[in-house]
């Protein structure tokens, strides 16, 4: 706990945090209670609206239970394999903002970890909805050792965190940073470039032209293409982008509906719709996704 202590503020005063029984407590007093399942809940406190922010239940669990079926391995492999060549040194310390249920968060910390011969990575996950926090840090104790404090998970020497928090106002130090990852996610660039180390990586995965083209097709009379990448956000330099896309096939009705449920289409299509995609019994599906990196600028 104290190494992750040694990179976190509370993000209410940016005051340093210390450990008081079940809390983390600032300077000033501001309490962050850790919960029963172990994480931390960094959300300002205070505020009635906390209970309701972030993803619901419902699709928190399609994505646990559709990601628990291997199909978006790829995805965070791949992005592990373009981190793995920008690593320096023998400590990493990895941030994913907007982590979700944290599955692709701990296999690209597996995977980094991977014959690395000395060295720690430290990995830490916030996410606006408290069950997604709560979800990814019970998938990592499912896998993992709880450490001897309770929080977070141990696995081979490296830590895992994952807390509730506004990705726009992370409870990190400044340059505390090695690797920020928005996957899927709005990309909080100016957070970023504020908790990166100068020369660290923002690496921002999104989705490709192609990205679920046979559910849209299904779904929707009309689809809208779109294959734009990220700005290049100030304070950045783009490094590098590439592509990646392979099919996946979807077995059964309740594959299919683990996939629609966890997807932005889940509101935005009509009944009509969503009958058709229910109707099939299985389904071919094309993965297209963009990975573009930025460097933040050295002083």
């Amino acid at each position: 706990m104290n190494e992750i202590l040694s990179i976190m503020k509370c993000p209410v005063c940016s005051g340093s945090l210390a450990r008081s029984q079940k809390s983390l407590v600032c300077q000033s007093k501001h309490t962050f209670d850790i919960a029963k399942s172990g994480y931390v809940n960094m959300l300002p406190p205070g505020k009635e609206k906390n209970s309701r922010t972030g993803d619901e239940r419902d699709m928190v669990k399609a994505r646990v239970d559709f990601l628990a079926l291997g199909y978006y391995g790829k995805i965070s492999e791949t992005l592990a394999d373009i981190l793995s060549r920008y690593v320096s040194g023998e400590n990493i310390t990895l941030v994913d903002m907007g982590c979700g249920e944290g599955w692709h968060t701990l296999r690209i910390t597996e995977r980094l970890a991977e014959g690395r011969p000395a060295g720690q990575i430290l990995s830490v996950g916030f996410d606006a909805s408290k069950y997604a926090a709560e979800c990814a840090n019970k998938l990592a104790r499912q896998k993992y050792l709880a450490p001897k404090d309770g929080i977070g998970a141990d696995f081979l020497g490296n830590q895992a965190y994952f807390m509730p928090a506004n990705i726009f106002r992370l409870p990190l130090c400044d340059n505390s940073a090695d690797f920020a990852l928005s996957m899927f996610a709005p990309i909080a660039a100016e957070e970023a470039k504020r908790i990166l180390k100068p020369g660290g990586i923002l690496a921002v995965v999104s989705s490709a032209r192609d990205h679920l083209i046979e559910m849209r097709e299904t779904i929707y009379d009309e689809v809208h293409f779109s294959d734009s990448l990220p700005q290049t956000p100030e304070g950045f330099r783009m490094i590098g982008s590439e592509e990646l896309r392979y099919t996946i096939h979807l077995q059964s009705t309740d594959e299919i509906s683990s996939l629609f449920v966890m997807t932005p289409f889940y509101y935005k299509t009509t009944e009509e719709g969503k009958e058709r995609l229910m109707s099939k019994e299985s389904l071919d599906v094309t993965v297209n996704v963009n990975y573009t990196l930025f460097e933040a600028e050295k002083i």
